[in-house]
């Protein structure tokens, strides 16, 4: 996603990144519009037999009314998308960071809680607590990751890579063909993931087969389970819910008050699946072939329409060409705004969505800040937890 300042004239006006107005296909096509125009404004200056003629103005004006509000039309409905798009994924990332810290905070306080009292099967309680933190930690970081891949390989998405790789009959096909056919975009694939360390951040490099960090890398059963699983987010989703069902008795939080963070989880699937809503159903087909055959002939109708009534060999070519890639423009600006979550300079970064998160994660503290931080003596517990279930995964 581009940043800018709408304020700064030139920098907006010259800047070609992210640009509808200098891709060249579009340049190319408005200077042969242009060329054309040229070409028959010489035709009635020499008065040929065949030179274009139109006596009224009244079909070329309908057909632009018709070709203006369809193209506008459909531009609206591209920023409702859009703006749709980025209303649902900070919804839903809001709500994946409320349910994290609010459980990071009712473990904190179950853990001071049960180091003043202490007792029979404290020690054990609290080494539960931070099992279930570690695991918080793993899962939320990877539901983000999860996330962030099934929105950034949504069915548009898919159909714009196979536009480039697939055969001509290939490129538009019934749902149920993506779905059960092969998978030649390579969009099933788990993505990779890497372990967040200190000194390395994500990366918001644009790209098809995206890598995110996570807070620690899942175990050799849980990423065959991800593999296969049809809906990775809804599978992390769960594993989440089970730990907090698992260590809801041991906490000293009323259940009314924790049934807040399975709220915010609930939540915030419901705004990843109206992100999921935008990534994986397209504009409707016969709009968008309607509207492509109507502007290409209303195109090819551009140079007798000004010829007949500019008759000027200077003016005629520059407004041929203002005129088409005005028309022209808004249209591509419109199929920009109508698949948000792709790997274009103008698509929402998700990258840059999984690593505010991440940061969010990492600012929650393990331990109550009021006090001395354990970090070392947790960090020693993960390792220890980590060293058993390979253990017992070798042993399985």
């Amino acid at each position: 996603m581009l940043l800018y300042c709408n304020k700064s004239f030139w920098r907006v006006a010259l800047e070609h990144k992210g640009s509808i107005v200098y891709r060249w296909p579009n340049i190319i096509a408005g200077l042969v519009i242009s060329a054309i125009t040229l070409g028959l404004e010489y035709t009635r200056l020499l008065d040929v037999t065949w030179a274009p003629d139109l006596p009224h103005h009244f079909g070329m004006h309908a057909l632009g009314v018709i070709v203006a509000f369809a193209v506008v039309f459909r531009t609206n409905l591209g920023w409702q998308r859009y703006w749709e798009a980025i209303t649902q994924l900070h919804f839903m990332y809001s709500k994946f960071a409320d349910a994290y810290t609010q459980f990071v905070a009712f473990a904190q306080v179950t853990l001071n809680v049960l180091k003043a009292k202490g007792g029979e099967g404290a020690p054990q309680k609290i080494d539960k607590v931070r099992r279930a933190l570690d695991e918080m930690d793993k899962n939320f970081s990877l539901l983000s990751a999860m996330a962030a891949d099934r929105l950034s390989h949504g069915d548009t998405m898919r159909m714009e890579r196979r536009a480039s790789m697939a055969s001509w009959t290939q490129q538009i096909i019934l749902r149920r063909e993506l779905r059960h056919g092969p998978d030649i975009t390579g969009a099933r694939k788990l993505p990779k993931l890497r372990e967040r360390e200190l000194g390395v951040e994500q990366s918001l490099a644009y790209g098809w087969e995206g890598e995110y960090l996570v807070t620690t890398c899942p175990t050799p059963r849980e990423i065959e389970l991800l593999t296969v699983s049809s809906d990775r987010v809804s599978t992390v989703m769960f594993w989440i819910l089970r730990d907090m069902a698992a260590l809801a008795n041991d906490m000293c939080i009323p259940p009314p008050i924790q049934s807040r963070m399975y709220q915010e989880c609930s939540n915030g699937m419901l705004g990843f699946n109206n992100c999921l809503k935008i990534s994986d159903v397209p504009f409707p087909f016969p709009y968008a072939q309607l509207l492509t055959l109507l502007l290409t002939v209303y195109a090819c109708f551009i140079p007798i329409y000004i010829t007949c009534f500019t008759d000027s060999l200077i003016a005629s070519p520059i407004l041929a060409f203002l005129l088409f890639q005005g028309i022209w423009g808004v249209n591509e600006v419109a199929k920009e705004l109508e698949n948000p979550f792709g790997a274009d300079e103008n698509d929402i970064s998700l990258a840059d969505f999984h690593a505010r998160f991440l940061d969010v994660m990492w600012e929650v503290t393990p331990e109550d800040p009021r006090e001395e931080p354990a970090k070392a003596e947790r960090a020693d517990f993960r390792k220890k937890a980590t060293d058993a279930e390979e253990i017992k995964d070798k042993e399985v």
